[in-house]
């Protein structure tokens, strides 16, 4: 008995160490390697991806560890105040999982929805902490490049989706014959 809670901490453990070692890789490949790949001064935000998919593919508690951790590292190494990303990516994942009660995995419909949404709040969130700071971006400014990183996440996170997802249920993303 004894035997069965250590071997399942240990993996539970290890589980978290994944998650931590997803959440890092993340940072540093969107901080360096990414910001090649920019159209429209926009790049994906595989964060809000990554963060989306744990959501409602794997277990809550991932998720926002995922979510904490990636955000905490994006405010200490490149933001401008601490904690915006780990809130924003908090309140995106507590968001998620309350929609993904709501909506079915398997529909090829979900992810994209999900996705956009998920960038559009952390876009609007953003843009609310930025203007009761005053350090606003004029909006007008901002609009091709959140409808750019709208169009990108949604692609990205689309396939992305549904691999894990194939992964995860053993069977194609809007197969409903399954």
């Amino acid at each position: 008995m004894l035997k069965k809670k250590l071997i399942k901490r240990v993996v539970n453990d290890m589980k978290y160490r994944y998650i931590i070692l997803l959440a890092l890789v993340n940072f540093i490949l969107s901080s360096t390697l990414f910001q090649l790949f920019r159209i429209n001064g926009a790049m994906p935000n595989f964060t809000i991806v990554i963060a989306i998919i744990l959501a409602a593919l794997s277990t809550s508690q991932n998720a926002y560890i995922f979510a904490f951790i990636s955000g905490a590292m994006q405010d200490i190494f490149l933001g401008r105040m601490l904690g915006v990303n780990f809130m924003i990516y908090g309140l995106i994942v507590y968001l998620v999982l309350y929609l993904v009660e709501v909506l079915f995995k398997g529909n090829f419909m979900t992810p994209l929805f999900l996705m956009a949404i998920g960038t559009i709040i952390y876009h609007f969130v953003f843009y609310l902490i930025m203007f009761f700071i005053q350090s606003t971006i004029p909006f007008s400014l901002m609009y091709l490049k959140i409808a750019t990183e709208i169009a990108m996440n949604v692609l990205i996170g689309y396939f992305i989706y549904a691999w894990v997802f194939k992964r995860v249920h053993g069977y194609k993303l809007g197969d409903f014959n399954a």
